[in-house]
């Protein structure tokens, strides 16, 4: 029962050849997927997008940071009202009261915004074309690429609509505000825009790095004639429907989330690479690819221009379409496919099994056996890539304030497809000399058959993730049956096999994206994939000695390490995050310090000296952040507190008058009791309020754009005690404060480089 499988001959430059030439496909896919479409000139037809033409109102945004309340977000706004009206659109300012639930969490966010909507009617519509990204910014960057990039390129995209005339359906440009804090200004449009029979379709941008394709990866449910339009109008379609399953285990959200709670459809567009310039000063118009710009653009005016022309009505199909690129070509399917793609796998799978053991060379036992112990290779890849990151953070602790995003993560991503590669090799060494080559080369073929034919039914669009690689099998029952036959025979069989591994080939580039997108903190999880993607190939071993490939493998995947650490450094071009922040109790004049950083530069240290536990603060401030935080004494400044008043407090409701002297545009409260419901008025009567989840620890109330008056809270519920903050920005003016040296930038984290003043309400 330990015959060959197949009867290849031991020529190691076959193998490699074979081995090398699926390298090359992959790493050609890679490429492919990696690149966004070239710029185009600002000389170009009318008709056509430009980057160059796009590029100026992205200059005109990032000027410098503009979080809501901001001078610089209003005069962004004008300049984008300006520019909108210019173009001949109906354009108005919509100023809101909006409100985040926090989705369930004893944290709850209200806001003022300013949602710039213009509107192109059409001339006999039969829904609406929703074209959206939005223009405030984080405090911590000015948002070239996230979102000015989005915005350009709708904005230009409206400039070509413009010059085509009225079209077919209404052409609506959402410019929201608010989405960094809460998604705010999509919950406001949604609210007073209710979804009805006349659909309305969402073409979002967003980005969370400043280069790479624009990435379509996130759709609305029932999404087979959207993509079917996205496929044939978007001049470079780019998207998978694995990546929606994997944008829902990352801690972010779109405005395209709110939008498609309220009933809208549609599509979410973003780019993703150099996240470590994501959301940092460095989110700049230096950094920022044009070509992503590009791609973004001519995606949005080629979808926009069908959309706008058809009937919205025929985009309702009732099922779901699977989509992927590969080797440069989107290719896009009904689900009713996935079903019989992955039985086809299967079904290869078993007819390989019933070949081998009619011919001797395997029995059910050991296949068995060989399923089970295919675990350990998993399990050791994903335990490796696990504990890759806390190395990492141990040998460079700066690591540990990066969130898992790094300049330069290619060493250590290659360090996990090769050690993968290891522990591969080093099972299929192990395994295949006591239960045999067939048991060892179906085994992890019936693994990838298995999970497809499993996800068709939990999570349809990621069965071919795990299909396409499955379809191996198929190339290795045709070499079966072709290899006791002619010469000529036997090298078609064996072709066969080979083609039918270039699908695990494209799928192992393809885990570069999700490390990219997850960072080192989840790389457990491409760690996995190249090892399933890898396994087809096994049978190829058999024409090389294997004693010594898997330790040579975790020896170059140790040294892939330390080229990772040599490579990926922190200096001026590349600085390190650094979080700071200052903090004064009013009530005692205690002023403090804050960090949260776990690595303190020398610059940090200098200022923060001990645990936020000894420094003063209100309890309510303290419990309120990271229980590492750090903090060091500073001398308390002359500015008037935030002010929260009660008018009125019974044993099931409590009303404050809150308001910021100083004209903070963030005041935030911490709440200790039992309230379930928070409720904001402003002075002309407009209200909002959102429920609040039962916590263990104080519930926090934040609000963003303060009003000059101030606001009403009422909390509905048993108040014990209540502490008022409100929040600027920036420490420039702030004694003691020196600007941080080259390598180091301001924290990506919202409450770094923050003035915060506490007062209890009264």
């Amino acid at each position: 029962m330990r015959g060959r499988l197949l009867h290849l001959p031991p020529r190691p430059w076959a193998a490699f050849a074979v081995l090398t030439a699926l390298a090359l496909i992959g790493i050609g896919n890679w490429a492919i997927d990696a690149t966004p479409p070239a710029p185009v000139s600002a000389d170009a037809p009318e008709d056509e997008f430009s980057a160059d033409r796009a590029w100026a109102t992205v200059e005109a945004m990032a000027a410098e940071p503009h979080p809501m309340g901001t001078p610089a977000h209003d005069e962004v706004r004008d300049h984008l009202v300006a520019e909108l009206d210019a173009l001949g659109f109906d354009t108005e300012v919509q100023t809101e009261l909006a409100r985040d639930p926090g989705d369930g969490e004893a944290l709850v966010r209200f806001g003022v915004v300013d949602n710039i909507v213009a509107t192109l009617p059409g001339t006999d519509p039969t829904g609406t074309v929703l074209l959206t990204s939005h223009y405030d910014s984080v405090p911590s960057g000015p948002g070239a690429a996230d979102a000015a990039s989005g915005v350009a390129a709708i904005v230009e995209t409206a400039r070509a609509l413009s010059l085509e005339g009225p079209h077919r359906n209404d052409v609506v440009v959402l410019i929201t505000d608010g989405e960094e804090m809460g998604l705010f200004g999509a919950e406001a449009y949604a609210r007073t825009h209710p979804a009805t029979d006349d659909p309305t379709v969402v073409f979002n941008l967003e980005a969370r790095g400043v280069s790479g394709p624009s990435l379509m990866f996130e759709t609305s449910t029932e999404n087979a004639a959207l993509i079917d339009v996205f496929a044939e109008a978007a001049p470079h379609p780019y998207g998978d429907s694995s990546a929606i399953e994997a944008y829902r285990q990352l801690p972010n959200d779109t405005d395209f989330t709110r939008l498609q709670a309220a009933g809208y459809i549609g599509l979410n567009n973003a780019f993703i690479g150099g996240a470590a310039w994501y959301h940092s000063p460095y989110d700049d118009t230096d950094h920022l690819n044009s070509a992503s710009l590009q791609h973004h653009g001519a995606n949005t005016l080629g979808t926009a221009r069908a959309l706008a022309a058809m009937d919205l009505a025929d985009l309702d199909t009732g099922h779901d379409q699977t989509f992927f690129s590969f080797l440069g070509l989107f290719v896009h399917y009904g689900d009713a496919w996935n079903l019989p793609l992955a039985l086809l796998g299967l079904a290869a799978v078993i007819a390989a099994a019933a070949l081998a053991r009619a011919r001797g060379v395997l029995s059910l036992p050991r296949l068995a056996l060989a399923i089970a112990t295919f675990i350990a290779p998993i399990a050791v890849s994903a335990l490796a890539a696990v504990g890759l990151w806390p190395l990492l953070q141990a040998l460079r602790p700066g690591y540990a304030d990066q969130e898992g995003l790094l300049f330069n993560r290619t060493f250590y991503y290659l360090a996990v497809l090769v050690f993968a590669v290891a522990a591969l090799t080093a099972w299929y060494a192990a395994v295949r000399r006591r239960l045999g080559e067939a048991a060892t080369a179906l085994a992890p073929l019936a693994w990838l058959a298995a999970l497809a034919t499993a996800t068709v039914f939990a999570v349809p669009g990621v069965s071919f993730v795990f299909a396409l690689p499955a379809l191996a099998a198929v190339g290795l029952v045709v070499a079966m049956l072709l290899d006791g036959r002619s010469r000529r025979a036997r090298l078609i069989g064996y072709g066969a096999f080979a083609l039918t591994l270039v699908p695990a080939a494209v799928q192992v580039s393809w885990t570069a994206n999700l490390m990219e997108a997850f960072g080192l903190e989840l790389a457990a999880v491409p760690a996995v994939l190249i090892l399933l993607f890898a396994a087809p190939a096994l049978p190829l071993l058999t024409m090389l000695r294997l004693r010594f490939i898997p330790a040579a493998a975790a020896l170059v995947a140790l040294a892939l390490v330390g080229t990772g650490l040599a490579v990926d450094r922190f200096d001026a071009d590349h600085p390190r995050q650094a979080y700071l922040s200052y903090v004064l109790d009013a009530d005692t004049g205690t002023a403090a310090w804050v960090s949260t950083d776990r690595d303190r530069s020398d610059w940090t240290a200098g200022y923060v000296t001990g645990d936020l536990a000894e420094s003063g603060l209100p309890a309510a401030y303290v419990d309120a952040v990271d229980p590492d935080t750090g903090s060091g004494p500073a001398a308390a400044v002359d500015l008037p507190a935030p002010t929260a008043v009660y008018t009125a407090r019974t044993a099931d409701a409590a009303t404050l008058e809150v308001a910021s002297p100083r004209g903070a545009d963030t005041v935030w409260l911490s709440v200790s009791g039992d309230v379930d419901r928070a409720e904001v008025t402003l002075a002309d009567g407009t209200t909002a309020d959102v429920p609040i989840t039962e916590s263990e620890g104080p519930n926090q109330i934040w609000f963003y754009d303060v009003p000059a008056e101030g606001f009403t809270l009422t909390l509905h519920g048993e108040v014990a005690d209540a502490t008022v903050f409100d929040q600027t920005h920036g420490l420039d003016d702030l004694p003691g404060y020196t600007d941080r040296p080259e390598a180091l930038m301001r924290s990506s984290d919202r409450r770094s480089d923050t003035v915060t003043i506490a007062s209890a309400a009264l």
